[in-house]
C-alpha cells in the first residue's frame, strides 16, 4: 500500500511562532514565512508578496554562519480548503496563521509559484511565522512529493534534519540570554557557532545535537557555560 501523505493532529502543532511571538534572535530556517518582501518579477518590476523560504537547512548557511545570498522561497496566498492527502503543489497554512492581509484564514505556500530573494529583502519584510520541526517536516515531505511523486515519512525527515533543529532552538536560547548581557545578535550567533564546533569531527556539540543521548548533555554545558560568561563579565564591571 502506499505511504498517504501525513497531516497534523491540530493545525498549531505546525507553527514554532506566529506573529508577535516570533522571536528576532531566532536563526532563519527552512519554513520561516515573511510578509512584505519586495520580489523582483520577469520585467524587472518589483512586487511586494509574503513568501516561504524553501531552502534546506543546511543550504541557507553555506559557511555556517551566514546566509547564502540567493534563497529559494514559494509566494504565500490565501487558498481554498483541500485534503492534506492531495494537493501537494503546496503547504496549507492554517489559522492560526495570520494571512498575507492580516486575516486569520487558510492559508498556503505555493512550490509552483517561487522566487529568489536576498537576505537583504527579507531584513526588509516582517518575519510573521516559524514553522515546528513538524511543520517543516510536513512542508518537505509535500514537496517532494509534488516534486517526485514519492512520499518520504515525516519521520525520516526528522532523523536527517534533528540536529539543525536542536541547534537552531540553542541558538535562539543563546541570544536571548546574551542580549540581557548586552551583546549584539549577530556577535551571539557567532560565539555561539564557535562554541557548538569546539573539539574534532564527531565529538562537537554541533554534532552531539543529532544524538537524543547527548542533548540534554550539551544543554547542560551551554547554560554552565553561559552562567560563567555572565559572571566572568560582571565581574570585570
Amino acid at each position: 500500500m502506499a505511504q498517504e501523505l501525513e497531516k497534523p493532529n491540530i493545525p498549531a502543532e505546525i507553527y514554532h511562532a506566529l506573529g508577535d511571538d516570533v522571536n528576532p534572535a531566532r536563526p532563519t530556517l527552512t519554513g520561516d514565512i515573511f510578509e512584505n518582501v519586495a520580489v523582483a518579477n520577469t520585467d524587472g518590476t518589483f512586487t511586494t508578496r509574503s513568501v516561504m523560504i524553501l531552502d534546506h537547512p543546511c543550504s541557507l548557511r553555506p559557511d555556517g554562519l551566514n546566509l547564502a545570498p540567493r534563497l529559494l522561497t514559494a509566494e504565500v496566498q490565501p487558498t481554498q480548503k483541500g485534503s492534506w492527502k492531495g494537493n501537494y503543489n503546496k503547504m496549507f497554512l492554517p489559522a492560526p496563521f495570520p494571512g498575507a492581509g492580516g486575516e486569520e484564514g487558510l492559508c498556503a505556500a505555493f512550490f509552483d509559484v517561487s522566487f529568489h530573494v536576498s537576505p537583504e529583502q527579507l531584513d526588509a519584510g516582517v518575519r510573521i511565522a516559524c514553522l515546528s520541526p513538524l511543520g517543516i517536516n510536513l512542508m518537505l515531505q509535500r514537496r517532494v512529493k509534488h516534486f517526485s511523486r514519492v512520499t518520504v515519512k515525516t519521520f525520516d525527515f526528522m532523523e536527517a534534519n534533528v540536529g539543525v533543529y536542536e541547534e537552531a532552538d540553542i541558538l535562539e536560547d543563546w541570544c536571548m540570554f546574551r542580549e540581557d548581557d548586552g551583546i549584539k545578535t549577530l556577535d551571539a550567533v557567532a560565539e555561539c557557532i564557535q562554541w557548538l564546533r569546539e573539539g574534532a569531527p564527531g565529538s562537537r556539540r554541533q554534532d552531539l545535537l543529532k544524538d537524543s543521548q547527548q542533548r540534554s548533555t550539551v544543554r547542560q554545558q551551554m547554560r554552565a557555560h553561559l552562567k560563567e560568561q555572565r559572571e566572568l563579565s560582571r565581574a570585570s564591571q
